[in-house]
C-alpha cells in the first residue's frame, strides 16, 4: 500500500503535495498563536506604559506652578551670595532654588548634596554661609550683606 520510497511511484506527487500543504497550515497555526501571545504582551506593556504616563501628566500639572512662578520673573540673582558663580547659579535653579527666600530656607546639607551630585569640581565649595547670606538679602540688608561678605573672603 505505501511504499517507503514513494519517488518510486508514478503518482508520488500528490503525497508530496499533501505534505506541503499539512506544513503550511501548521506553520500558519503555529505562528499565528506565537504572534497572538506577543501582540497580547505588547498590549499589556503598552496599557502599563499608559498607566505611567497618565502619572507623569498628573505630576507635572502639581509642579507647573512653581514653572509659571519661575518663569514669571520671580527669579533673583543668586551669584550675589559670595561664594556662588554662574555655574552654580544654574545648579541651583536645577534644582528648583530660584531666589534668596528658597535658598534662605534650604539647609546646607541639602546644598551640599546638590554641589555633590554636580561632580568632583564643584565639591570644593562651602555653602555654610549661603543661606544666611540669602537672608540678608532676602530682607533688603545689603550693607550688612557686603560688610559680611566682605568678611568672608572667598564664601568661607
Amino acid at each position: 500500500m505505501l511504499d517507503l520510497n514513494p519517488h518510486n511511484l508514478l503518482d508520488a506527487w500528490w503525497q508530496h503535495l499533501l505534505m506541503l500543504f499539512v506544513s503550511a497550515v501548521l506553520g500558519y497555526i503555529i505562528g499565528y498563536r506565537q504572534g497572538v501571545k506577543h501582540i497580547n504582551q505588547i498590549e499589556d506593556q503598552l496599557a502599563r506604559l499608559g498607566v505611567e504616563l497618565e502619572k507623569c501628566r498628573k505630576s507635572l500639572l502639581v509642579i507647573q506652578p512653581d514653572i509659571i512662578v519661575a518663569t514669571l520673573g520671580a527669579r533673583d540673582d543668586l551669584k550675589l551670595v559670595e561664594g556662588i558663580g554662574p555655574k552654580i547659579e544654574k545648579l541651583l535653579n536645577t534644582a528648583g532654588i530660584h531666589t534668596f527666600a528658597h535658598l534662605s530656607v534650604t539647609s546646607v546639607e541639602t546644598l551640599e548634596t546638590v554641589l555633590r551630585n554636580a561632580g568632583p569640581k564643584f565639591r570644593v565649595h562651602d555653602p555654610r554661609t549661603w543661606p544666611r547670606q540669602a537672608t540678608l538679602a532676602h530682607e533688603g540688608k545689603w550693607e550688612e550683606l557686603e560688610r559680611w561678605q566682605r568678611e568672608l573672603g572667598g564664601g568661607i
